[in-house]
């Protein structure tokens, strides 16, 4: 900021201060207070007709209409506001006619004939011509109308006036004159409101039931362009005073504006009195006007003085600043001045200056600051001494507006009197010569401009510099003009200047327009356009408050729900719930509720009905009306059932926390929202046992038991917070020691966070202990809430864990998901003590019922349960005592089922569940090496089976120093069950496993397998080799399956032709005819197909034809035969060799296509003809033999 000192203008500026200072202290003392006591004498008769007509002549109509309803109330009314606001006339829009009409073309439109669907970004659709005719017509019939009311006014205007109705002293007879319709629509409609205001009602029924072509609510449908005249009563009263004779009066020229006193009543004083009163008035009236006439001339004075005291600050300032404008000097009297230069009218001093002229610049404008600050400072004191010695004379120096200075001098006898000193100052900030008129100044200023242009850029650029006028009606004028010709990927810029605009428009019409503007801006809002509309919707429904937002917002979504782009409908959507905490209670419950509801059950578009979803959990957090719970859970419901996982997912990460935080609040969450899922899940379990597993659709199960598990956490909440001790819990303090970050599992939204659920880290971080503490007491009090987890909530799951079946790994994996979720929630203390036994209660057999109850399938350790509580309970914390107790739980469940040679189903799902985290691998293997040292060989055995699931998934160096050496252990045990057990497990190492030195000790075993005479008659090993030769052969390396697979396969499918024994021919066939079908699949080279392939099928075939002549399954074989051989010969001889050195490189490669499809498409119609599966065709093989 300069310094003071280095100022050169101050001393000019202090001279201009002493100047005015001066010219105030001249006025003579008596003077002002002569003026003070006259015009305080009539200040009240003359303040409010001043002010009323202030407003009209500016044309404040809103403020002047207040002021005229709130005189009516106090019952003060002024005739010149009454007759004003009466006469429909001052309402009618001037149209201008200073030069023609031109064409209206499509560029040139006004505000309401724009059709925005022109500009709706589809960019091809044209103008409705029946929209434009009508629009004409419109126009047209409104022409007419005013046309015709001016003309019933100039006529009943004039015969009012003729010497025919002048004529006071022609008798009156009713029937001299014929009424006249105007004249009679006026009176009824003066009689209807005499009936109305004497509590006449049946009358004015009755008339006007007999009237029925006159509105009586609306003076306008008399047809005038009059103000209304005074009721009946009025004019009855008045009527004497029109009466009377004709006296001689004097005319006395008071003003324009005077004040009309009329008296209440007609007073009955004698002449006489009459005569005194008016003397005296006239006395009064000449007074005044001797001071009327002294105070204009000191006007002028002032005036002259005041004009040239501007005229030198302007410029000092000029020459300061360098700018053309000049300041003006205001005292108004009951407003704030300003002490920034950069305030402007209309702007309240504690916002923001525009953009472009900050009150602080950069350094080097900062000398001009304080130039302009030290010029208002000067111009603060030189308005406050002119108002101090003035005021009392009612004289105002300024104005509103930069560019104008005026007087406004009152008297009694004068309406107001205001006179432009600088009107000059319109076209420049330097006053022209006074001796130059004013005409020849405007027509100079006017010459730089080549010709005339009437359009309404110029009209709108020219009401900048006229007016005052709000720059928010410009903006609501010239956005629709601007809008179509702005690019569509720069619209979103005008976001701001829309809303901005609408909320503070004070014409609903026009906010309407602009809203709809602003919801068909962007043809296809993209997220980040859509997110600033939605950013904008919430700042205006924060600034206008729910009404307008009800009446103004709504509105515009509801014509956007059904458009045709799914991005206008995403945005309802949206809006939908991001205005939900600012519309009113009743149209939150009621009408949004069903646009969303609509919306759900219409919507085809998966990213719409997920919007709708996250606005119904927005909105249910502001719904009060319980009676909605139902149908929020209805919905609730549908959405979870929705075919769109995109849908299903905003349902249990927003929606299904919102209700449950409702249901929670209602004191419903464990009673009806958590039991409803429980019930569903029994209900659906119970379908599932009821039909075939081939055809069982898990995802619903899925699905329920996924969204019960975003109820966890809330459950959670309720049991804490009604327990005992929670008012013994003090959050303030200062030893809590805070939870850690893995006490409670991640949630899978932040609305499912413990923390953002009880709202009080401080109270989570105290209760979760003291909730521990509790638990750990050996006696210790229960609760309500408590008891229904444990005694109902937990044993009910456990019953639909014994009803599940294990071959769905899908359900085993979410309901191990929701018991790890659940025991992790409610603590280490409340797993051990409440989960855990439960588990074991149902888990644990009877040692003199296991025989009887594991084979017949009755018990829990057939069921889920085992891999459930293996994979979801015991593993949730990972302590040491925790990995012993699962490693021991698996070896029992091995031994039991083992022993029992029940199916190892269960715990191959257990295995399954927990090989996926690569920290059980170790674990596994140790449980498994503990079955291959077992005593039972059914134990091995099954041990041996469980090593194939241990392959795929694990690291290569831990199968090669745990897994290979098992088997090959297991592989030379003495029992041959056991050895046959290890085939599946090697097989599977070699779909997996790519290193040579594993690979080759997996070849030697299976030769030796196939080789050693000790295994040569026995079928179920032969059985087992064909199958895993059929499942690996496939993804197996090409030169083990060409060298080793198809060579052997052939041997045995020859041997196989010439047993006897039908019924292990009809295995091995089963077995062949399966293998050979996978194998057929692959690419195969000529010579094998000729050499290995082509006599295999064969002997099957005839084995076929022998064990099955009445059944098609041969059928299929032929057709295999004939297109490998259709193959051999339709190739030249010399592509053979290519052939075959190609297809040692080519592994997994397709044969060609004609052969593959006409193999598969026989094998399809014959498995359709025959209804067969793997399983009835071995059936089909029994019934042979």
């Amino acid at each position: 900021m300069a310094d003071d000192y280095n100022n050169p203008f101050l001393s000019d500026i202090e001279q201009i201060e002493d100047s005015i200072t001066e010219i105030a202290d001249s006025i003579p003392e008596d003077r002002v207070e002569s003026v003070t006591k006259t015009t305080e004498a009539h200040d009240e008769l003359v303040s409010l007709d001043q002010v009323a007509t202030k407003l009209l002549k500016d044309h404040f109509i809103l403020t002047a209409l207040e002021l005229h309803t709130e005189l009516v109330e106090s019952g003060r009314e002024l005739p010149r506001l009454r007759d004003y606001f009466s006469n429909p006339g001052n309402f009618e829009r001037q149209e201008k006619d200073s030069s023609p009409q031109l064409h209206r073309t499509s560029s040139e439109q006004t505000f309401d004939s724009l059709d925005f669907a022109r500009y709706s970004d589809d960019g091809a659709g044209q103008t409705d011509e029946r929209v434009a005719v009508l629009e004409f017509e419109l126009r047209k019939a409104k022409e007419t109308i005013k046309s015709l009311r001016a003309n019933l006014t100039e006529a009943a205007e004039s015969e009012a006036a003729s010497p025919a109705h002048s004529d006071s002293k022609r008798p009156m007879s009713p029937t001299d004159d014929v009424v006249k319709p105007h004249e009679k629509r006026a009176v009824n409609f003066l009689v209807n409101e005499y009936l109305l205001l004497n509590n006449y009602k049946l009358t004015s029924i009755t008339f006007s039931d007999e009237v029925d072509d006159q509105d009586f609510e609306d003076w306008d449908d008399v047809g005038l362009n009059i103000p209304k005249p005074p009721d009946i009563l009025h004019l009855y009263r008045d009527f004497g005073s029109h009466a009377v004779p004709i006296k001689d009066t004097a005319e006395v020229g008071c003003g324009d504006d005077t004040i009309e006193i009329e008296q209440a009543e007609e007073t009955e004083a004698d002449q006489g009195t009459q005569d005194e009163e008016r003397i005296k008035l006239e006395m009064q009236l000449n007074e005044l006007n001797n001071v009327i006439t002294q105070l204009q001339q000191d006007n002028e004075e002032l005036k002259t003085q005041v004009h040239n005291l501007q005229r030198d600050l302007a410029v000092q300032r000029t020459m300061k600043t360098s700018t053309p404008m000049v300041s003006p000097i205001t005292t108004p009297r009951k407003a704030q001045v300003g002490n920034t230069a950069t305030e402007r009218p209309g702007v309240q001093p504690e916002r923001k200056p525009p953009i472009g002229q900050d009150a602080v610049t950069d350094n080097g404008n900062d000398s001009n600051l304080t130039n302009q600050q030290a010029d208002d400072s000067i111009q603060e004191e030189a308005k406050s001494q002119v108002t101090q010695n003035i005021n009392s004379m009612d004289v105002t120096v300024g104005s509103e507006a930069p560019e104008t200075v005026t007087f406004d001098v009152t008297d009694s006898g004068q309406d107001g009197v205001t006179e432009e000193i600088t009107e000059e100052s319109k076209h420049s900030c330097e006053p022209c010569r006074n001796n130059m008129s004013s005409a020849f100044k405007k027509a100079l200023l006017d010459s730089p401009y080549s010709q005339s242009l009437d359009n309404r850029l110029t009209v709108e650029v020219s009401k900048i510099a006229e007016s005052n006028e709000n720059v928010v009606l410009m903006l609501a004028r010239s956005l629709p003009h601007i809008v179509p010709n702005v690019l569509l990927a720069k619209r979103e810029e005008l976001i701001p200047l829309i809303l901005c605009t609408v909320s503070l428009h004070p014409d609903p019409k026009e906010r309407d327009n602009l809203l709809n503007i602003l919801f068909n801006l962007i043809k296809k809002p993209d997220e980040e356009q859509r997110h600033m509309i939605l950013t904008g919707c919430v700042a205006f429904a924060q600034h206008v408050g729910p009404t307008r937002v009800e009446t103004e917002l709504l509105p515009q979504c509801w014509e956007q729900i059904s458009h045709k782009y799914a991005e206008r409908r995403l945005l309802v959507a949206e809006s939908c719930g991001v205005l939900a905490p600012y519309l009113p209670r009743e149209i939150r419950s009621s009408l949004v509720l069903s646009m969303l509801q609509q919306m759900l059950f219409d919507e085809k578009t998966d990213m719409v009905r997920e919007a709708v979803v996250k606005s119904l959990g927005i909105i249910t957090a502001y719904i009060d009306d319980t009676d909605k719970y139902t149908q929020g859970c209805e919905l609730l419901l549908t959405a979870l059932r929705d075919s769109s996982d995109m849908v299903v997912n905003a349902a249990q990460t927003v929606y299904l926390p919102s209700f449950a935080m409702w249901a929670y609040e209602l004191d419903k969450l464990e009673s009806d929202l958590c039991a409803l899922f429980v019930k569903k899940i029994e209900q659906c379990v119970k379908d599932t046992s009821a039909v075939a597993s081939a055809t069982v659709d898990e995802s619903r199960i899925n699905l329920l038991v996924g969204a019960l598990q975003c109820l966890v956490p809330f459950l959670y909440t309720s049991v804490l917070l009604s327990a005992p001790f929670i008012d013994k819990v003090d959050r303030s303090a200062a030893d809590i020691t805070p939870l850690e970050i893995t006490r409670f599992p991640k949630p899978s939204s932040p609305l499912l966070d413990m923390s953002t659920i009880i709202g009080d880290k401080r109270l989570l971080a105290a209760v979760v202990p003291a909730f521990e503490e509790h638990l750990d007491n050996g006696e210790y009090q229960t609760w309500d809430k408590f008891n229904w987890v444990v005694n109902e909530f937990i044993p009910r799951l456990l019953e639909v864990l014994d009803s599940s079946d294990v071959c769905h790994p899908k359900s085993i994996h979410i309901f191990s998901k929701f018991f790890f979720n659940l025991c992790r929630t409610f603590g280490r203390t409340f797993t051990e003590t409440k989960v855990k036994p439960k588990f074991q209660a149902v888990l644990n057999v009877p040692e003199d019922q296991i025989d009887t109850l594991v084979i017949s399938g009755q018990t829990s350790l057939t069921k889920a349960t085992v891999p459930v509580y293996a994979t979801g309970v015991l593993t949730c914390y990972n302590r040491e005592e925790d990995r012993k107790q699962l490693s021991t739980f698996l070896q029992d469940v091995i031994t039991t089922l083992s022993l029992c040679h029940t199916p190892l189903d269960s715990v191959k799902a257990a295995f399954t569940e927990l090989h996926t985290n690569p920290i059980y691998h170790e674990l596994l293997m140790t449980v498994l090496w503990n079955g291959v040292v077992h005593t039972s060989a059914l134990v091995r055995a099954a041990s041996a089976r469980m090593f194939e699931l241990l392959v795929k998934g694990v690291n290569e160096t831990l199968v090669s120093t745990r897994v290979v050496p098992a088997l090959i252990t297991l592989s030379g045990d003495p029992e041959i069950s056991v050895r046959i057990a290890t085939i599946p497990a090697f097989g599977t190492i070699l779909e997996n496993t790519t290193q040579k030195e594993m690979l080759d000790r997996v070849y030697v075993q299976f030769q030796s397998f196939l080789d050693d005479p000790q295994y040569k008659d026995q079928h179920s090993l032969t059985v087992e080799l064909i199958k895993t030769f059929g499942r690996v052969g496939p993804n197996s390396e090409p030169k083990f399956r060409d060298d080793f697979v198809l060579p052997r396969l052939t041997a045995i499918a020859h041997a196989n032709n010439n047993t006897t024994n039908d019924t292990k021919k009809s295995d091995i066939a089963l077995q062949l005819f399966e293998a050979y079908s996978a194998l057929s699949c692959c690419f195969i080279s000529d010579d094998l197909i000729r050499e290995c392939l082509l006599p295999g099928l064969r002997c099957l075939r005839q084995d076929l034809e022998q064990v099955a002549p009445e059944h098609e399954v041969h059928e299929v074989v032929n057709s295999m035969i004939k297109d490998y051989e259709t193959k051999i010969d339709g190739r030249p001889a010399n592509m053979e060799r290519s052939s075959s050195v190609s297809s040692v490189g080519s592994h997994g490669s397709a044969q060609p296509e004609d052969a593959k499809s006409k193999f598969f498409n026989k094998l399809g119609a014959l498995k359709d003809k025959s209804s067969a599966s793997r399983t009835k065709v071995a059936t089909m093989f029994a019934r042979k033999k």
